[in-house]
């Protein structure tokens, strides 16, 4: 992409025109938008705001290579950092001695980057992309600083607390930032080759981890985090020049919406703990669950009624819900984060516990899977930019990997090879198609000034989907298995399960019978949720990309 740097001139306007879109609507802002409009249709007329060509933000070719690069490194570090530690995690809890505390290791970081995840949209708007991208990097690195010289368990759990604080702004912030510096034409591609990059950091994580764990310490799969964010920070505060507001920062932080803030974090905690919980250290009928979810309600609601009747400037705009479609493609996200997590949650166990595979071979055994999510997010990014549709990737993504977890249920302990290679690559492919045309979609349907806001709004319904998914798809698998096994032999399964195959062969092969049973009746699970996306998407109506014939108008998809 080659384009002329901002000038002075384009400088003030933009930041003139930021200001009267994201600020509360004063008369003062509304005359300086006014006046910033006439300047730009009178100094770059032959690029209007609705044209599918438009760049909000202009960059040399050097300089969008660089900050490009600078994005695709912060999405690799917030991907890595999701999936690195899982296989460090038995030894991190032999240097700790702290068995029983080694799952918040995994859910500080969860319920931090959740809750944070709908605040960093706004943050953009008030604070300036460029601001709030180097504060959640920033935030980020200090927090795989505190996880890597951690000397104790809770040292190190408030250290993937504090990551996860910033990884929720890495993944927002930098589809936000592409949205500014590319055209809606050939957004598909950029975003594409981003979820290409995250889904390779998926393969990477594991892979790294253990390599990281056997040969120098478990300590390295954060440490590593401390340079290739420090080359972002550099790239990012050096090349990438967005416009932004000029206020001073008191005025700035009196902008935020506190009591939306407080009510959207308290309700999402609510939600994620028993989500986190349920089904394994709480029963889903203990007091606590039914407390936190009932909370969870009632927090969401009052968070609703703040947005509405109370916040000058909402964490989630209600002039985001003015086309009806946004509704739908915030369901979308919800049930493809349940349907994508709550299958590749569950494979590596059952690569491991039914087929016998090592820790390492069950993460290399889910490449095809993968593979298929990479490749197809990079290549309907193209089709999208090519051909401008949207909505048809909903129907072929859905019926694939409603397809394809339908052929996943059906593997046994006989299943050969080329079998579970084949349903990965199908289910791969169904969630690669919708991976970015749900942010292109969301980001058609809404004002330029609600951007930041819908596009993290989507990445907060995916994560949330995401927790949903794994405590569905998990409870059922659970409550199957021991079904299947009984007390005595569901009991031994739960203390070691890997110490299936050690078992005499009537036993083990009742083992073996009962988890392809579990994982049949949990990934049918998945069947609803993608099928429901099939069945929202039918309610989106777009064509093909349109010119918009005013920057005010939404663009795209408009619901029946």
């Amino acid at each position: 992409m080659s384009a002329a740097p901002i000038s002075a001139s384009e400088h003030t306007v933009a930041e003139a025109a930021e200001a009267a879109v994201t600020a509360a609507p004063t008369p003062e802002l509304a005359r300086k938008a006014a006046a910033a409009d006439a300047e730009v249709g009178s100094t770059n007329s032959s690029e209007d705001s609705g044209s599918p060509d438009y760049v909000r933000v202009k960059l040399t070719s050097l300089g969008f290579v660089s900050v490009f690069i600078g994005l695709a490194l912060s999405i690799f570090l917030a991907a890595l950092d999701q999936t690195i530690v899982s296989t460090a995690i038995p030894a991190i809890a032999k240097e700790f001695q702290s068995l029983d505390k080694i799952a918040w290791i995994g859910t500080a970081f969860l319920l931090t980057s959740t809750a944070f995840s709908p605040l960093y949209g706004k943050f953009a708007d008030i604070f300036g992309r460029k601001p709030t991208f180097m504060g959640a990097i920033a935030i980020f690195e200090i927090g795989s600083l505190i996880c890597g010289v951690a000397n104790s368990m809770e040292l190190l759990i408030f250290g993937r607390a504090f990551a996860g604080v910033g990884a929720a702004g890495l993944f927002s912030t930098a589809l936000i930032i592409i949205s500014d510096i590319v055209s809606f034409r050939d957004r598909g591609k950029y975003q594409g080759m981003l979820g290409g990059v995250f889904g390779l950091a998926s393969v990477v994580g594991p892979l790294l981890g253990g390599t990281f764990t056997d040969s120098l310490s478990w300590r390295w799969c954060f440490y590593i985090n401390l340079p290739l964010g420090a080359v972002t920070l550099v790239v990012v505060f050096f090349l990438l020049r967005i416009p932004h507001e000029s206020d001073s920062i008191m005025s700035k932080l009196k902008r935020i919406d506190y009591l939306g803030t407080f009510f959207v974090f308290a309700a999402t905690i609510c939600l994620l703990i028993p989500l986190e919980f349920g089904g394994k250290d709480w029963a889903w009928s203990d007091w606590r669950t039914i407390i936190m979810i009932i909370a969870a309600i009632v927090l969401y609601v009052i968070f609703a009624v703040v947005e509405v009747k109370f916040a000058v400037e909402p964490v989630i705009p209600p002039s985001m819900f003015e086309n009806r479609s946004v509704y739908a493609l915030l369901a979308i996200p919800l049930l493809l984060g349940g349907a994508f997590i709550g299958l590749i949650y569950f494979l590596p166990t059952y690569f491991q516990i039914v087929n016998g595979y090592t820790a390492t071979n069950a993460g290399l055994a889910l490449i095809p899977f993968l593979v298929g999510v990479v490749i197809m997010s990079i290549t309907t990014g193209q089709l999208i930019s090519r051909t401008g549709f949207l909505t048809p990737f909903f129907y072929i993504g859905s019926t694939l990997l409603t397809v394809g977890a339908g052929l996943l249920s059906t593997l046994t302990q006989d299943s050969a090879r080329g079998q579970q290679i084949g349903y990965m690559i199908i289910a791969g492919c169904g969630i690669g198609f919708m991976l970015q045309t749900r942010i292109l979609s969301i980001q058609a349907s809404v004002t330029q000034a609600n951007i930041a806001s819908a596009t993290a709004s989507s990445n907060f319904f995916q994560t949330l989907g995401g927790a949903l998914g794994i405590a569905i798809v998990g409870t059922i698998f659970n409550n199957v298995l021991a079904s299947e096994l009984g007390p005595q032999l569901s009991a031994f399964v739960s203390r070691n399960p890997t110490g299936v195959g050690s078992l005499p062969d009537a036993l083990r092969n009742k083992a073996l019978d009962g988890f392809s049973k579990a994982f049949d009746t949990s990934y049918k699970a998945v069947i609803p949720m993608s099928g429901l996306i099939f069945v929202i998407a039918l309610f989106l109506k777009q064509s093909r990309t349109p010119r918009q014939q005013q920057s005010n108008e939404p663009a795209m998809v408009v619901a029946e």
